[in-house]
């Protein structure tokens, strides 16, 4: 009987472990990262000269596990955690390489987050920042 409570339980948590958030960022049309998985060490990936100096698209897409209405932005920051970049209201976003070069000249990281907000501030929850990746830059 424990057994098999036990393989039940097993079989129920990963059921709930399976509906995680999502995200994938891909630069210049090659997936960069893809992870449902906050972590800014494994999160963290060197880009090439080369492919930073192509003219093309970052492309960066959060993807909730259940919809809930709560409002997002894309929060595009540098190594010191100064946000130079924001797109409010949207969890996907397409942002053209040639405008990010202008704004990172002379940064080494660029730090993309997801700020998941109350739609009503009033609600008191608090905001939640999540870190999505780390762009390291040549």
């Amino acid at each position: 009987m424990k057994t098999f409570i036990l393989i039940l339980g097993l079989i129920m948590s990963s059921f709930f472990a399976g509906a995680q958030d999502s995200w994938r960022i891909v630069l210049n049309g090659k997936l960069v990262l893809s992870s449902h998985v906050s972590n800014e060490t494994v999160n963290s990936k060197v880009i090439k000269s080369s492919e930073w100096k192509k003219n093309g698209y970052l492309e960066v897409s959060y993807k909730e596990s259940s919809a809930s209405g709560w409002h997002h932005a894309l929060q595009f920051a540098d190594e010191n955690g100064a946000t130079l970049l924001e797109k409010d209201g949207v969890s996907t976003a397409k942002i053209t390489t040639s405008s990010l070069r202008k704004l990172w000249l002379g940064k080494r990281q660029l730090k993309i987050y997801i700020v998941i907000a109350p739609s009503d501030p009033r609600m008191g929850a608090p905001a939640r920042l999540i870190h999505l990746g780390t762009l390291k830059l040549p």
